[in-house]
């Protein structure tokens, strides 16, 4: 789900996380100067797939469809929330755009992407395309709200020729492949780890090493029968034939038996 503006006065913010304040400092996770708006002056909050407004402040102005928010109300998928006095919806990452009318430029495919393998970030693709910062401020590029991430932790550049990130003086450092890093060229498969949350560069449409999610394929070893590794080529007895062996077997033994019984054998032994 993202935060998006119908007047397009300011970018999309990816919710991502549990709390988003909304306010004009610099502290606020979406900061927005806007006439009327307050230091602190909402908080979208997510509890599962459900999303609420709340407002600390009876000052702070802010409506939803209409209602003025006194405290905290429920916000759906497409309600309208005006804050101060701007316009502001969660919209799903599908949700299809009204058709202008107009030609549309299609974009062309970015070398490489950045791939979430950990935490709330799993699974989510970000491209990479000239400068892309990293941060838990809404001004980055990707957001990331989480604790142990600094306001301005990262930023990676595509070069002509790969990709380099640099360390922004984040306050838990910035890793690639484990090693800490200030600057380093980057390779498709490398990790790049945010404090606990890890990334991996990737070009599009790659699949995640099943190593990196943890997963492990166990092998099964099958030996092989002794019918197998018998000779192809080689005449089975059938069932038959081998019950006529057994019979004509029996049939000499107890010749045999009664004839050494009876004394016929004696000038032979």
């Amino acid at each position: 789900m993202k935060l998006v503006f119908p007047h397009k006065e300011h970018k999309d913010f990816e919710l991502i996380g549990d709390s988003f304040t909304i306010g004009s400092s610099d502290d606020a996770n979406i900061k927005i100067e806007a006439l009327g708006m307050n230091a602190v002056h909402a908080t979208i909050l997510k509890d599962g797939n459900e999303y609420s407004l709340q407002i600390d402040n009876p000052a702070c102005m802010a409506s939803v469809n209409g209602r003025l928010v006194k405290e905290n109300r429920e916000v759906r998928e497409g309600d309208l929330m005006i804050i101060s006095q701007v316009h502001c919806k969660i919209v799903g990452e599908t949700e299809e755009q009204p058709d202008d009318n107009r030609t549309r430029i299609r974009m062309a495919l970015p070398k490489f992407v950045l791939r979430g393998v950990s935490g709330v970030y799993f699974g989510k693709t970000f491209p990479l395309r000239g400068k892309t910062s990293l941060g838990r401020h809404s001004d980055n590029d990707i957001f990331v709200n989480v604790d142990g991430i600094s306001r301005k932790h990262a930023v990676i550049t595509v070069l002509p020729d790969g990709l380099q990130i640099e360390d922004s003086g984040s306050s838990n450092g910035t890793y690639v492949n484990g090693e800490k890093i200030t600057k380093q060229e980057l390779n498709i498969g490398d990790e790049i780890k945010l404090d606990n949350i890890r990334f991996l560069i990737q070009s599009p449409g790659m699949q995640v090493d099943k190593k990196t999610q943890n997963f492990k394929t166990d092998e099964v070893t099958t030996q092989p029968s002794l019918k197998t590794q018998a000779d192809p080529n080689a005449v089975q007895p059938s069932g038959s034939a081998v019950k006529w062996i057994v019979t004509v077997v029996v049939l000499l033994a107890a010749a045999a038996g009664g004839a050494w019984y009876m004394g016929l054998l004696d000038k032979f032994l």
